[in-house]
């Protein structure tokens, strides 16, 4: 396998130097085909996941038996863009298969950094026959919170109705992480319409959860899709009114415009924002919420 990967290599270096003569000099930017394994090897060793996630996107179609024992480790990088990286990459190669059930394994195991890094291995490949286990994984307590987030979110990039069920029970997960990150997995499963599963977290303790939840309403419910129930619209106006968090209350005035709230029913809350809500930021997303109920 090496020796066929060298032949194919040193056909590679010909055509390089071909495309030199012609005029196709280094500096010609192409992606997926200006990267080499020196370059490779050297964004490695600087451990800047920049240089790293830039010189595999490089090496796309570059065919190096060498280069994926240098790339294998990166999936469990501290950093996640390296770790979705590296999982791109592999993805383009040969050895795609056996990583892919590789990080399956790790989902039995009771290690939540491998685990983590697993998700999001699996969540960049976006197997859907990978959606049961990390199902699965998502509601086992012997992973961190941290680990079962990344499972969520390996989930939504999967993006299966299959995993609708999971990500909706984990809504009621004590992790805050693993709250927020269903929320956000679930608005990535395309056909799912249900922003009904968000309204008990619009009274979560935690800031994030709070705001995942009032934006959920905005990114399933656009403007023109039927399904927009005043129970909600009610929801997100108490939000909008009363929650301390600016960052719940920018999202809260953005969803009641997206989500094409009745007029009659958002307008007011919407006007009151709009003038005296304390953060400039809610009172600007307010109006242009008015602007898009009442045009």
């Amino acid at each position: 396998m090496r020796t066929h990967s060298n032949i194919r290599l040193t056909l590679i270096g010909s055509i390089i130097v071909s495309m030199a003569v012609v005029g196709f000099g280094a500096g010609t930017a192409r992606a997926g085909h200006n990267g080499s394994p020196t370059l490779l090897k050297s964004a490695i060793s600087s451990g800047s996941s920049d240089a790293i996630e830039a010189e595999l996107e490089h090496t796309e179609y570059l065919v190096c038996a060498a280069c994926t024992d240098m790339v294998l480790p990166l999936v469990d990088s501290l950093d996640y863009g390296v770790r979705k990286a590296a999982a791109w990459w592999i993805a383009r190669r040969g050895i795609s298969h056996d990583v892919y059930v590789a990080m399956l394994s790790r989902l039995s195991q009771p290690d939540s950094t491998a685990a983590r890094n697993a998700a999001d291995v699996l969540g960049e490949m976006a197997y859907p026959s990978a959606v049961p286990a990390l199902s699965a994984a998502l509601s086992n307590p012997i992973y961190s919170g941290e680990a079962r987030a990344a499972m969520a979110r390996a989930l939504g990039s999967i993006n299966r109705t299959t995993a609708v069920p999971a990500l909706v029970g984990a809504l009621g997960d004590a992790q805050p992480a693993v709250k927020a990150a269903s929320l956000a997995a679930l608005r990535s499963i395309q056909g799912f319409k249900d922003a009904t599963v968000a309204e008990p977290l619009l009274g979560d303790a935690d800031e994030q959860v709070r705001a995942e939840a009032a934006m959920t309403y905005g990114m399933i419910l656009r403007t023109g899709k039927t399904g927009v129930q005043p129970a909600s619209v009610d929801a997100l106006l108490g939000a909008l009114a009363s929650d301390p968090s600016v960052l719940v209350r920018k999202r809260a005035a953005w969803s009641l415009g997206e989500m094409g709230a009745s007029s009659a029913q958002a307008l007011a809350g919407l006007q009151k924002a709009a003038s005296s809500d304390a953060s400039p930021l809610v009172r600007s997303l307010a109006q242009v919420a008015i602007g898009k109920l009442t045009r």
